[in-house]
């Protein structure tokens, strides 16, 4: 079977630092795209963004996203990856 995911990167808006300017908005640059897996192997969603380094959290739903056995949250640089492990019905 292959499913659909969807699930939301959303990253901090500004990034603030002590200077007397005002900070640049982070940008994406790359947008996520619908990706489709099949059963029981590994979807890998990103999003990349104007800023390294940018706070970032990965959302599905309403519910924050952390790395453990079921995910994997990388980012380096201005590119963002999640990993979703043994894909199932439940996490389109």
């Amino acid at each position: 079977k292959r499913y659909s995911v969807f699930y939301l990167c959303f990253a901090c808006l500004f990034s603030f630092h002590r200077s007397p300017f005002q900070a640049l908005p982070v940008l994406f640059k790359h947008l996520l795209k619908n990706e489709e897996v099949e059963e029981g192997r590994t979807a890998m969603l990103h999003c990349e963004l104007t800023k390294p380094s940018a706070p970032v959290e990965w959302r599905k739903g309403d519910t924050v996203l952390h790395s453990g056995d079921k995910y994997e949250i990388r980012q380096e640089g201005t590119r963002v990856e999640l990993f979703i492990y043994d894909a199932e019905a439940q996490d389109a």
